[in-house]
């Protein structure tokens, strides 16, 4: 599409989606039309007054003419926008290094304390369960039962009166 009038730019913003009108307005500097490419801005975004636009205009041109500031002071120096870039790039990753460090180191500690809380848990559970078995105790009548039971089996020939005898002396001790 030929942008020749501000007629024809209108028509083509409100064909635009969202995420591309976002960023145009923040290079609105570079925009054949600015004031319109704002105008759209704001009717489908934030609906500002003429003064706000305004505003937002002089803070666009402070930060256009802050760009061309450290654009020439980096000329003077001799700086390329590489060197920059690579500087400011080395100054992320070690941010973010110790960003990640840290959190890992959280991570560490978080990951000690649970398993710590785990173990004790469990080992308290499984005592609790040892503890309850040990103590869980058969009533008189079924011991009488098992004596009964015992009794016929010696009777029958499958086990030995010795056996018996050591038998009824444990189940005799429980009663």
């Amino acid at each position: 599409m030929a942008l020749k009038s501000e007629s024809s730019f209108k028509e083509y913003l409100k064909k635009l989606p969202d995420d591309t009108i976002i960023k145009y307005y923040s290079d609105v500097e570079y925009s054949p039309f600015p004031v319109i490419l704002i105008q759209e801005y704001t009717r489908r975004f934030q609906q500002k007054s003429k003064n706000e636009i305004i505003k937002d205009l002089k803070y666009q041109t402070r930060l256009a003419r802050k760009k061309t500031q450290e654009i020439g002071k980096m000329a003077k120096k001799h700086t390329s926008v590489n060197d920059v870039t690579k500087q400011k790039s080395q100054e992320i990753i070690k941010q973010a290094k110790q960003k990640g460090y840290s959190i890992s180191e959280k991570i560490s500690n978080k990951r000690h304390k649970i398993s710590s809380k785990l173990k004790n848990t469990a080992k308290s559970k499984i005592q609790k369960t040892v503890n309850a078995g040990k103590n869980l105790k058969t009533s008189k009548k079924e011991n009488l039962e098992l004596l009964e039971n015992l009794a016929k089996l010696k009777d029958a020939g499958i086990i030995t009166a010795k056996e018996f005898q050591e038998k009824k002396k444990k189940i005799l001790s429980k009663i």
